[in-house]
């Protein structure tokens, strides 16, 4: 009797402490700080052709951290040349993160992942494209590289990443791997980033 006493006393004292406990999640700490949106252009040297890549995004800004959509277009060659070329269009989740953000100058990483088609095109005809051939593609896209606070409510950042590409079957020159190659990236921001940074006064 004494035993069943005691395990019930010993209940009543700790499951105030555990319902007292907080629960954990991955964005327990995050607090949503602002958001943005803006343009992006990109260059990749594949299959030694010089392509070129323009889109955009926006997303919301949680601190450092950085949650979003985008969309791009990019072009193998140069679109001037009149001559059959490979394209890929693909959009999907955007995220990424700022270390410092509120210095001048800070470190930039980001990793887009998406889903899309390379198709052909001569970029004649209004630049339409060709709908008889085309590959269903998944996209990742990891960078990194710096940012440049141009004002508060605008940034730029300069990045060197990587396009991976699955289920592309090739074409002419250009074998399966053909479009996983280095890219350079630049990408504008304009939004709110969060609150001003304030320094602490050392004490003297």
């Amino acid at each position: 009797m004494r035993t069943k006493l005691l395990i019930f006393v010993l209940i009543l004292l700790v499951a105030p402490a555990f319902s007292q406990q907080e629960q954990e999640t991955l964005f327990r700490n995050a607090r949503l700080s602002g958001g943005f949106g803006g343009p992006m252009f990109s260059w990749s040297n594949t299959n030694n052709q010089v392509g070129y890549g323009s889109g955009g995004g926006g997303g919301l800004v949680f601190n450092r951290f950085f949650l979003g959509l985008f969309g791009m277009g990019e072009t193998l060659d140069n679109p001037t040349s009149g001559k059959d070329q490979l394209v890929i269009g693909y959009g999907g989740l955007w995220m990424g993160y700022t270390i410092p953000s509120h210095k001048l100058v800070h470190a930039y990483a980001s990793l887009k992942l998406g889903g899309g088609n390379v198709a052909i095109t001569d970029f004649r005809d209004d630049w339409d494209i060709e709908d008889s051939w085309y590959d269903a593609t998944f996209v990742a896209v990891p960078e990194v590289g710096l940012e440049l606070n141009i004002a508060r409510w605008m940034r730029l950042s300069g990045t060197v990443g990587y396009r991976w590409v699955q289920g592309f079957d090739g074409w002419q020159s250009y074998d399966k791997n053909a479009m996983n190659a280095p890219v350079y990236g630049l990408t504008l921001r304009f939004g709110k980033f969060g609150k001003r940074h304030v320094a602490t006064p050392v004490p003297r």
